[in-house]
């Protein structure tokens, strides 16, 4: 009876009961973050047998696209009815919204109607990630918040590396469509997951801010297809980019006016000018375009370079990931020890652009030994994320939780876009003599690449440094 009554004790301790309402809480959304993270990468592989079958390759790249587009612009939203109306019931919308689009692709008879359905899964899908660590911040403490982020870091990582692989085995054994069917079931699993949920209840009143709404849309719009097309459809400098761009920054020039005014803005203005916010918004921004970037261009340069398999590029991304997920766990758990997410985000990309250094004067050396070095890359990419998870929300407060974390992701998405669009142009450039004269050497025109990365992880770098030492054990505005 005794060894009960202890055993009930230590149950019912402050740190047990915040790791039970976690685990409770994490086992419930995963399998939504773990959608929406793999949905970003699995389409990839089937892109060429897709344009096949289709017969052309004029609207091919909108399958990324228009799901791209969508979720970016459909994140803050989500953030800000999240937390109107309650959490769980707009991730529970948002699964929907993604197994519509889902059903839409998989029977879709044209190719037109594909880019619809992943448009519409891409609103759906937009909600995943920033409902679903808006809702363990509910349940946790802000210095225990960092122990779990770590967790989300995993499931994200892995699912963006599984995303690729599991895209071409099904592809090749079952069709392209497969990849579409395979999210009714996993869908259902993640609403029958999310239901069990304890409701929350929003902050109520809501009313729609339709004009924040339409310029947020419009400028996004317009800067993700500046980004998207830039250096590929059309040149950096042409009139189309150049109005694209204009059309954006006025969009978001108003948009700044408008938040101020409106009685219930999209972007709250106190969440958006918030030093630690913003700054650590910018500094995912890049973190996300140095990932990314890596991600998409590593694959080319191993076989490229090298020579070695489409098969053989994909897992020598293994170590990359492996050491990410490691050291964001241990990130998380290290945040949560301290209360100080600063540290480690900051030691974090300096690692990443030391990494990168090295690595553009090791091109030349073997695949093997490019992937050893991407292991340490990936360590230094590992803690960014979790440790400005927990500083922004701690800076947001629980009323605005959902916002500040739309807020990031929608940081990281259009990042992740600027990845892809700066390390295809400096490519691009190699090849057509801009760089370096023209020497038509691969190793480079990666060279300067992988180079243009470490320096945007530097510019991360030095902007984290700039941000308070926080202690997220103590309230909001107290930092010593």
């Amino acid at each position: 009876m005794a060894f009960r009554q202890t055993l009930v004790t230590l149950a019912d301790t402050p740190a047990e009961m915040q790791r039970a309402k976690f685990r409770a809480a994490f086992f419930s959304v995963a399998p939504a973050m773990f959608l929406g993270s793999l949905d970003q990468t699995i389409v990839a592989a089937a892109l060429p047998i897709i344009a096949r079958s289709f017969g052309g390759l004029a609207l091919v790249t909108w399958v990324i696209t228009g799901y791209l587009l969508a979720a970016t612009v459909a994140a803050p939203i989500y953030g800000r009815l999240g937390d109107a109306f309650g959490r769980r019931l707009m991730l529970l919308w948002s699964l929907a919204l993604f197994l519509a689009g889902s059903l839409v692709c998989a029977i879709a008879p044209s190719l037109f109607l594909l880019v619809i359905g992943r448009s519409l899964q891409g609103f759906g899908g937009g909600g995943l990630m920033t409902l679903s660590q808006a809702l363990i911040g509910e349940v946790v403490s802000p210095k225990e918040r960092g122990r779990f982020q770590g967790w989300f870091g995993a499931v994200f990582a892995l699912a963006s590396t599984i995303g690729p692989a599991a895209g071409g085995v099904m592809t090749q054994h079952l069709g392209w469509r497969a990849i579409f069917w395979i999210n009714v079931p996993l869908s259902i699993l993640a609403g029958g997951a999310a239901i069990r949920l304890k409701p929350s209840q929003g902050a109520g009143g809501y009313r729609t801010d339709t004009r924040g709404i339409i310029l947020f849309i419009a400028g996004t719009v317009a800067l993700l297809l500046t980004l998207t097309f830039g250096g590929h459809q059309l040149h950096w400098i042409s009139l189309p980019l150049i109005g694209l761009l204009a059309v954006s920054i006025l969009c978001f020039s108003a948009l700044c006016r408008t938040e101020h005014r409106s009685k219930d803005p999209l972007l709250a203005p106190k969440i958006v000018e918030n030093p630690i916010v913003w700054r650590s918004a910018l500094a995912v921004f890049l973190y996300a375009a140095v990932l990314f970037g890596l991600i998409v261009q590593l694959p080319l340069f191993l076989q490229t370079e090298f020579g070695v398999s489409t098969t053989v590029s994909g897992l020598l991304l293994i170590p990359l990931t492996a050491a990410q997920v490691a050291v964001s766990t241990a990130t998380g758990l290290r945040v949560s020890s301290t209360g100080r997410p600063k540290s480690p985000m900051f030691l974090g990309l300096v690692a990443t652009t030391l990494g990168f250094a090295v690595l553009t004067f090791m091109l030349h050396e073997s695949a093997f030994l490019v992937a050893g070095l991407t292991l340490f890359i990936g360590a230094g990419l590992g803690s960014p994320m979790p440790a400005s998870q927990t500083i922004v929300q701690w800076a947001a407060g629980n009323s605005d939780l959902g916002e500040a974390t739309a807020f990031l992701s929608f940081a990281r998405s259009v990042g992740g876009v600027l990845g892809a669009a700066i390390t295809s142009a400096v490519l691009m450039a190699g090849r057509s003599g801009e760089v370096a004269g023209g020497t038509g050497s691969s190793a480079l025109e990666f060279g300067w690449m992988f180079g243009s990365l470490g320096a945007l992880a530097m510019v991360a770098a030095v902007i984290t440094a700039t941000l308070p030492d926080v202690d997220l054990s103590k309230p909001l505005g107290q930092s010593g």
